[in-house]
């Protein structure tokens, strides 16, 4: 029986020891996507998001173990823009470097949601790839084979998403957003955001009534029928507001969830949005 009990306790322990390493995670994201994007350039290395696909990037903050993380770490890879406000003081103080993907783009303003757009995915891959080389085990040889292959998937994940959005022709590629968050998407795929619900790139805006009332307007005058919607913050008016006018309303994904990729929601993305201009 003694003997039993001994090897109980080595079995705890280590599954213990087990737990502690997975929660000490030497690579970070806060958000799906970006952990998506790095995770590829690691040749598929393990990189937890802190913020979940589930949860609003805008509205998140850290639990004290997410400090923990933090401060454990080896790197953290993030969005910036403001996007993950409420991690803002928590990544500023942990001694942990931070890599911001706005600031490697040079980009101080706007709409935060950048990874919507792959051909602004791709011009961040060296210097990820370089920020791993330094805070990894990874060979630089490694790093930059699996950086080529992530390149060549965006080239390929652009050209297929120009494809399916084809078969609706530019003048009709029409839409309002609840708050300002297609718009790298937009650029790139010639794509005319009319309005949208709320004046921010946030989805902690609200909407008013006065808003409402003139993007029905709009929207009537410039024959605009689809309405996309990323947060569940301002699902309601958008409800009311395509009721109203009688537009479609699309809940369209911005992170991937676990086992998908970028490629995978932003083909989804495209998708229900071309089905709503076709049914318009």
């Amino acid at each position: 029986m003694r003997n039993l009990f001994f090897f109980l306790a080595l079995l705890l322990a280590g599954i213990s020891c087990s737990s502690q390493d997975n929660a000490a995670s030497p690579l970070l994201a806060t958000t799906p996507a970006w952990a998506e994007v790095v995770s590829s350039v690691a040749c598929q290395a393990d990189v937890p998001s802190l913020i979940s696909a589930q949860a609003d990037h805008h509205a998140d903050a850290p639990s004290l173990a997410d400090r923990s993380s933090l401060d454990q770490a080896e790197i953290i890879f993030s969005n910036g823009l403001g996007l993950e406000a409420g991690w803002s003081a928590a990544l500023a103080a942990t001694p942990t470097p931070v890599f911001e993907a706005a600031t490697a783009l040079n980009l101080t303003q706007g709409d935060p949601h950048f990874w919507l757009d792959p051909n602004l995915v791709r011009p961040l891959l060296p210097s990820i790839e370089a920020a791993l080389l330094a805070h990894s085990d990874l060979t630089a040889d490694e790093l930059w084979r699996c950086r080529q292959e992530t390149d060549q998937q965006l080239v390929a994940l652009d050209a297929e998403l120009a494809q399916r959005i084809s078969v609706i022709p530019v003048s009709q590629r029409l839409l309002v957003t609840d708050h300002q968050f297609l718009t790298h998407l937009a650029d790139r795929y010639d794509i005319t955001v009319i309005d949208t619900l709320v004046d921010d790139d946030s989805s902690l805006a609200e909407a008013s009534t006065a808003r409402l009332t003139q993007l029905m307007s709009v929207m009537e005058s410039t024959n605009t029928f689809v309405i996309a919607v990323a947060e569940d913050a301002h699902l309601e008016e958008a409800h009311r507001l395509a009721e109203v006018t009688g537009a479609h309303l699309v809940e369209v994904p911005v992170a991937p969830f676990p086992h998908q990729s970028l490629a995978d929601i932003l083909t989804e993305l495209i998708d229900l949005l071309v089905a709503a201009w076709q049914n318009d």
